[in-house]
């Protein structure tokens, strides 16, 4: 296990992360599994140990939503001595409840982009500088609708829409990965960050969101049954990500998705995915990397 590649991915003990995790575990990858719950970390990695004994797997807290979590997660592995090739920020949440975090900022926000933004920042440093290794951003199709408000990003004073916030929480993830892109490359480096989305997926996502698990319950009936059938289970919807992680061939700035019908997953294979016109703002990116750095305190790659 000497020349294996490591890979940390966050929220890796369900759904999509802990798809993309057995599949490294599985193929050679030391991983690091990277979880809020401790319990849920250690029950994942005995999963995959049972599947694969001699996997290298290490379960760590991390809280993405939490700055002090983020710091302290990226203190711990600066003290590992093994090299780092990885980053996949998969953790997320999804129309959740107006919350906070300890610093005030909205959860979908600090959860599905600031904690990235900082995690990614402060790990950096870490990430060997040789091709191949890569940043992957796990996206999703709700970017395509998303809105950053910048007078309001943490939903302080408009009305809040648990809908309006994840879309725009995914948006600003999306934006930064192709900021994120650019900037290595005018900095020389040879890393690259790119991202993937894994269209429908049948995960359990929908525990932590009131108004998810309201509308599962609700559905029922051969129609929703035969529907239901036809979504990728997280082994399926995790290969986008799993392909951004592992091909050989791929820049900075790529998206990939399912496929299939309006890129859902239903039939397909992985393929380029399509990026909004305004996750292409260059502008509207570099105001947000700005703001990015203000609201987490981690500085990177500046004045690029």
């Amino acid at each position: 296990m000497h020349d294996a590649r490591t890979v940390v991915i966050t929220g890796a003990n369900s759904g999509i992360g802990f798809e993309t995790a057995r599949h490294c575990a599985k193929t050679g990858w030391r991983v690091v599994l990277a979880c809020r719950n401790p319990a849920k970390a250690e029950e994942a990695a005995a999963r995959i140990r049972a599947e694969c004994p001699d996997a290298w797997l290490a379960p760590r807290v991390l809280d993405v939503s939490e700055p002090d979590s983020v710091a302290a997660f990226a203190q711990a592995l600066s003290a590992d001595p093994g090299r780092l090739d990885v980053l996949v920020n998969n953790a997320g949440v999804a129309q959740v409840p107006l919350g906070r975090n300890s610093a005030g900022h909205e959860l979908h926000l600090a959860t599905n982009y600031l904690g990235a933004f900082a995690l990614t920042g402060l790990l950096l440093p870490l990430i060997e500088p040789r091709p191949g290794n890569r940043i992957v951003n796990v996206g999703s199709l709700a970017h395509r609708v998303g809105r950053l408000d910048f007078d309001d990003l943490d939903w302080q004073r408009r009305p809040y829409n648990d809908w309006q916030a994840y879309a725009a929480s995914k948006l600003a993830l999306i934006t930064f990965t192709l900021e994120l892109a650019r900037r290595l490359e005018a900095a020389g480096s040879p890393l690259v960050a790119l991202a993937a989305h894994p269209g429908f997926a049948r995960t359990n996502i929908h525990l932590n969101s009131p108004t998810l698990r309201r509308r599962h319950e609700a559905r029922s009936g051969w129609l929703h049954r035969h529907l239901e059938g036809l979504v990728p289970d997280a082994e399926r919807a995790a290969r986008p990500v799993i392909h951004a992680i592992t091909a050989p061939e791929v820049r900075g700035g790529d998206y990939f998705g399912p496929g299939g019908l309006f890129e859902t997953g239903i039939g397909g294979r992985v393929r380029p995915a399509r990026i909004s016109r305004r996750a292409r703002d260059p502008e509207m990116a570099r105001r947000l990397w700005e703001l990015s750095e203000a609201l987490t305190g981690v500085r990177y790659l500046s004045d690029l």
